[in-house]
Parts: structure tokens; C-alpha cells; sequence
């Protein structure tokens, strides 16, 4: 029951955001974001290397946000628009090539859920993109325990951490090229 209106309630919020860019010409696209419930928008534009090229938030709370942008001073090469509100983000890669944009697939990505209580940890994760996903715990630096966990698209795990000593523990799940982490006190 725990897992399902955790899942239920993530895929709600990530369910309903769209990000699309559609070409105009070889320099322009609009840049298309709706999502149900007016909300502020983080908007940002990555080049191949990981930097930040562009960003913006909106000033205020929209459903719909449609804009005309410029790539003209954007260098030949592969970029990646990212869409964040709240704990889901929404990004598509593109390509600028001699003048052309080429728009790839859009890609989902919510946080997962975790939550520690009465010594069992919960992990609920959408995985959208059905990437492999794995589970860290670690002991300051010391990996303490892993594990592959099913490649499907809901991920629900609940793990007994009586075992462990007291101490802080560091919780990793790890999907492609997301990373998330969550903090744990053993008592």
C-alpha cells in the first residue's frame, strides 16, 4: 500500500510535465513546457562537457511556457535541455550542426522516495528511462552493502537495517547517469 501511493503520487507530478523544442530554422526553435499546476520552471541549457550554457527560472508560476530561443552562438556540438520543478525533471537533447537542429527523445527523470522508520529503509523510484539501477550503503567511505536492483520501470525495495551498528549511514541509488542520495541514522 506504502508503495503504491508513493509511486502513484510521483508519477502524478512527473506524469504531466512536457518539454519539447520544436525547430523554426537552423538557428531558432521554440522551446515548449507545459505541465498541469502552475509552478516556477528551472530552465537549462548543457553542453557536451556537463557546463551550463543557459538558465533561467521563471518569475512566476506557469502551466504553459512557450519561447522562442536563439542558437545561433551556440558552437556545433551536443546540448541537453533540462526542465526542473520540484523532485522531476524533464530534459531532451539536441544537436546543432552546421546551421540544423536535430531534437532527440524526451527523458523523464523523478527522485526517488526514501523514507527510515523503526529501522526499515524504503525506496520508491519511477525508473522512466528503464535504466540498470543500483543500491549503495556506505560507512563514511566503506561500501557496506550493494545491490542490482530489478531494471523495471517501478522500483520498490525495504530493507531491515537492524543489523548495522549505530552510526550515519549514506544511501546511493544510482540510475544511468542520475545519483541520489539519502542520509540515514542508525540507532
Amino acid at each position: 500500500m506504502f508503495a503504491l501511493t508513493v509511486i502513484a503520487n510521483i508519477a502524478l507530478a512527473a506524469g504531466s510535465l512536457r518539454v519539447n523544442i520544436l525547430p523554426i530554422n537552423g538557428d531558432q526553435a521554440v522551446v515548449a513546457i507545459s505541465n498541469n499546476a502552475e509552478t516556477k520552471f528551472q530552465i537549462s541549457i548543457k553542453d557536451e562537457q556537463g557546463d551550463v550554457v543557459y538558465f533561467k527560472e521563471t518569475e512566476e508560476n506557469v502551466a504553459d511556457y512557450r519561447k522562442v530561443y536563439d542558437f545561433s552562438k551556440l558552437e556545433n556540438g551536443d546540448y541537453t535541455l533540462t526542465v526542473s520543478i520540484d523532485d522531476v525533471k524533464g530534459e531532451r537533447p539536441f544537436s546543432i550542426d552546421r546551421g540544423s537542429i536535430v531534437v532527440g527523445k524526451e527523458k523523464t527523470l523523478a527522485a526517488p522516495y526514501f523514507s527510515f522508520n523503526n529501522d526499515v529503509l524504503r525506496i520508491a523510484f519511477l525508473n522512466y528511462s528503464g535504466e540498470q539501477t543500483s543500491l549503495y550503503i556506505y560507512d563514511g567511505d566503506q561500501l557496506v552493502y550493494s545491490k542490482a536492483l530489478e531494471n523495471s520501470f517501478s522500483v520498490n525495495e525495504g530493507l531491515n537495517l537492524s543489523k548495522l551498528a549505530t552510526g550515519d549511514y549514506q544511501v546511493v541509488l544510482a540510475s544511468g547517469n542520475e545519483v541520489y542520495d539519502y542520509a540515514v541514522a542508525v540507532k
